[in-house]
């Protein structure tokens, strides 16, 4: 997309959207019940069940760049043995 010269911002809402729609498809996949306690975090970190969404990482002063950046990383482990702990 940038040798096509697209924006920061175009390239950042197509890396994030393609990422919403791979993790959407990852989690219906993940047995329980890793699944409910993947669902409960992102509710309790980002607010609802999807991640967190443009809006929410621009308020934080997420850059595009950073926005990019961000969406090609998986997100944290959520296994049985750290979620019982905390």
């Amino acid at each position: 997309m940038r040798q096509d010269s697209a924006s920061s911002e175009t390239i950042a809402r197509a890396i994030h959207a393609e990422r919403l729609r791979l993790s959407t498809q990852f989690k219906a996949l993940t047995p329980e019940p890793y699944q409910s306690r993947i669902r409960e975090r992102t509710i309790r970190v980002y607010g609802n069940e999807h991640g967190p969404s443009i809006e929410f990482l621009r308020a934080k002063d997420k850059s595009w760049d950073a926005i990019i950046e961000s969406a090609t990383r998986p997100g944290p482990q959520v296994g049985l043995d750290r979620e019982q702990s905390m």
